[in-house]
């Protein structure tokens, strides 16, 4: 009885990941570029059963699982919908690779291309962060604003600098930061896709999705709950009646 209290409540912990997981995919699903997750299980390492009261060189009479785990979180790198805006400094990247932008703590990789310049005419992204080119921040001069699918930047049909794009062999090692923003502890790969002006990627979170996962969390939860609830009843039976005899 207290091996089913123990995988019962094993249980409802991987639900509460669960439905963190999932909360979390749902408040991004209107922020551009936001990649989407999913909690892996996996079941825990087998123990040994004993017989009680231990006979000779009889103790253990088997192996079991008794709880299950969260193994890992996994996102999803799936190409989120392509949004329309006509804004010259709205970028989407088609197919893999990432935007290169400077932070206070160091270099990090975004796919949401919502950019703006700030009072120096440095691009930036939503939270202040300046893009970097293959020179580094790129800072561009007033006038008409065109960017190639490769990345190189034209004022006024001049060239002005090159956005750093970049790839990664294991899309997994990636970290997530926050603000879109992901950490990277491997090497750049050359960039294979396309830079699309006038576009933002949206989340790949599909509502509809999300929310049965939701409701799939929550009745495993509650199943786990009563099958806790029942385990306890049952050990209160054991202690206050059966051993009272």
């Amino acid at each position: 009885m207290i091996r089913g209290l123990y995988t019962a409540a094993s249980g409802m912990m991987v639900q509460v990941s669960q439905q963190e997981t999932v909360t979390n995919n749902l408040s991004n699903s209107e922020t551009n570029g936001f990649k989407y997750d999913l909690a892996l299980q996996r079941a825990s390492a087998e123990s040994n059963v004993t017989r009680i009261p231990r006979q000779q060189q009889q103790g253990v009479i088997g192996r079991m699982t008794l709880q299950t785990l969260i193994d890992s979180i996994h996102t999803s790198h799936a190409e989120g919908v392509g949004i329309e805006t006509g804004r010259a400094l709205d970028l989407a990247i088609a197919g893999r690779g990432f935007f290169a932008v400077e932070t206070p703590q160091g270099i990090r990789y975004t796919r949401n291309g919502a950019f703006t310049l700030d009072a120096e005419r440095y691009l930036v992204t939503e939270q202040g962060y300046r893009v970097l080119g293959n020179q580094g921040p790129l800072q561009l001069p007033a006038g008409e604003v065109q960017i190639q699918e490769r990345g190189q930047i034209f004022v006024d049909g001049e060239a002005v600098g090159q956005l750093r794009l970049a790839d990664f062999a294991d899309l997994q090692a990636l970290r997530k930061e926050g603000a879109t923003l992901w950490a990277a502890e491997q090497g750049e790969l050359a960039f294979n896709g396309e830079v699309r002006q006038g576009f933002l990627e949206g989340s790949n979170v599909q509502v509809a999705e999300e929310m049965s996962r939701m409701m799939t969390a929550l009745r495993l939860y509650e199943s786990n709950q009563r099958v806790l609830q029942a385990h306890d009843q049952l050990t209160g039976k054991a202690v206050n009646e059966i051993g009272s005899l």
